[in-house]
C-alpha cells in the first residue's frame, strides 16, 4: 500500500521576515510533502514577491483579506493530499515532522488525525528562530479525550495531520472565529474522530511581540490572552449549544443513575463554561446543580474550587468583578448556595497562594478570595 501524501497549507499576512525560515522547513523534509500551498491573505508588505522567489517548489494562492479561516478553507478545497498539514507562517517544522507523524498514523489506521508534542522558540540575534523548552502532550484514553480538550487546549493544531475527507466532512474553519478557529477545529475533530499521539516533537512555536491575526483584529504579542478568551468565550457557548450534556463527560461515566450522571455532566459543563471564561453560563449550570441535589452536590464545593483555577475564569471575573458579585445572589438564596461561594472563594485564595504572578496579581486573587468569603456570609 503506498504511503499517504500530504499537502502543507501556510496562511500568511504580512510575515515577510518570518516565512521564508518557515517554508524552508516545510520543504526540507526527511518525507517530503506533495505539495506546499502558501495562501497570501492580501498581504502589504514584501510577501508576494518573496514567495515569487520560491518558483514551482511551492503553490501561491493570493486572495483579498479575511482572516485566517477563510485562507485555510480556501487552501483546503484546493489540495491534493491524502492529509492535510495547516502550519503557521512564522514557526519552523523539525526535519522529520511528516515522517513520524505518518509512523504514529499508519500504525492506526481508523484515527481521524495525529499529534504530537512542539517546542516553544524565540527569535536569535540574526532573527532566525532558537529552540527552547518542550511542550509535552498527554496521551488520553480515547472515552476522556474530547471532555479533556474541552477543558483546555493540550496540543497545537499544527502538530496534527489530518485526513482531508474529515476537514471536508466538517465544512472547513468558523469564519466568523478571527482567533481561536483553530481550538474550535480541534474540538470539532475530537468530538468526531479517534486521535492518535506521535511522541516525536514536529514543530518550533515562536515565541515574539510581533503583530498577529487578522487585518480585522490586529494586535500585539503581550495582548494574546486578552483576544484569546474573546475569542474562547465564543468557542465555549458554541460548545453549550451544539454539545449534549452527558457528552461533557467521559464516555464510559454517560451510564448509571439518571441523576447522578446528570448531576456530574452539569458539573462538567459548569468547568468547561468557567474555562472559557462564560461566568453566566458557569453560574447557570450551578444553579442547576443546586436545585436536582436540593444544595448538597456531592462534589460541588471541590469541582467549583478547581473551576476557578481553570482557564480563562479568574481573567473574567477580575474584569468584572462588581457584575460578578452581584450575580451571586440569586445562588446564595439556593440551598447550598453560599457552600459554592465559598468554594469561589477558597478557589481564588488558592491561585492566591500556589499559582505563578506577580505579587500584585496574587495579592489581587487574595482579596477577591476573602470579598467572596465575606459575600457568602452576608
Amino acid at each position: 500500500m503506498s504511503q499517504p501524501t500530504v499537502s502543507v497549507l501556510v496562511p500568511t499576512f504580512n510575515r515577510v521576515n518570518y516565512i521564508a525560515e518557515c517554508l524552508d522547513s516545510l520543504l526540507a523534509q526527511t518525507v517530503p510533502p506533495l505539495e506546499v500551498i502558501v495562501i497570501d491573505d492580501g498581504s502589504e508588505d514584501g510577501t508576494a514577491d518573496l514567495l515569487a522567489s520560491y518558483g514551482h517548489r511551492i503553490r501561491h494562492i493570493r486572495k483579498e483579506n479575511g482572516g485566517k479561516p477563510t485562507a485555510v478553507n480556501l487552501g483546503i478545497q484546493e489540495a491534493r493530499g491524502d492529509l492535510i498539514w495547516i502550519f503557521d507562517d512564522d514557526d519552523v517544522a523539525l526535519p522529520d515532522a511528516i515522517e513520524t507523524r505518518l509512523a504514529a498514523l499508519t500504525g492506526c489506521p481508523d484515527a481521524g488525525f495525529v499529534y504530537s508534542p512542539h517546542y516553544y522558540g524565540s527569535d536569535g540575534p540574526d532573527g532566525r528562530i532558537v529552540q527552547g523548552r518542550l511542550h509535552a502532550v498527554p496521551e488520553h484514553d480515547p472515552d476522556s479525550f474530547f471532555a479533556e480538550l474541552m477543558l483546555g487546549c493540550f496540543f497545537h493544531l499544527a502538530t496534527a495531520l489530518v485526513r482531508r475527507e474529515v476537514y471536508l466532512q466538517l465544512g472547513g474553519f468558523d469564519t466568523q472565529l478571527l482567533s481561536s478557529e483553530d481550538y474550535d477545529m480541534q474540538l470539532r475533530l475530537a468530538c468526531t474522530q479517534k486521535a492518535v499521539r506521535s511522541s516525536a516533537p514536529c514543530f518550533i512555536f515562536r515565541q515574539h511581540s510581533g503583530l498577529r491575526g487578522a487585518k480585522a483584529i490586529r494586535y500585539v504579542g503581550a495582548d494574546r490572552s486578552k483576544v484569546f478568551r474573546r475569542f474562547d468565550q465564543r468557542v465555549g457557548r458554541k460548545l453549550r449549544a451544539d454539545v449534549d450534556l452527558r457528552d461533557y463527560l467521559p464516555r464510559h461515566a454517560g451510564t448509571g443513575d439518571e441523576g447522578r450522571v446528570c448531576e456530574a455532566a452539569l458539573l462538567a459543563r459548569m468547568q468547561v463554561m468557567a474555562s472559557k471564561g462564560c461566568l453566566p453560563e458557569m453560574l447557570e449550570d450551578l444553579r442547576a446543580v443546586l436545585a436536582l441535589t436540593d444544595g448538597k452536590p456531592a462534589q460541588g464545593a471541590a469541582m467549583v474550587r478547581k473551576a476557578i483555577c481553570t482557564g480563562y475564569a479568574w481573567s473574567a471575573m477580575e474584569d468584572d468583578w462588581t457584575d460578578f458579585r452581584a450575580s451571586l445572589s440569586e445562588l446564595k438564596a439556593m440551598p447550598g448556595g453560599r457552600g459554592m461561594v465559598r468554594a469561589m472563594a477558597l478557589g481564588c485564595l488558592a491561585m492566591a497562594k500556589g499559582y505563578p504572578g506577580t505579587l500584585s496579581e496574587r495579592l489581587g486573587k487574595g482579596r477577591a478570595g476573602l470579598q467572596l468569603w465575606l459575600n457568602s456570609i452576608f
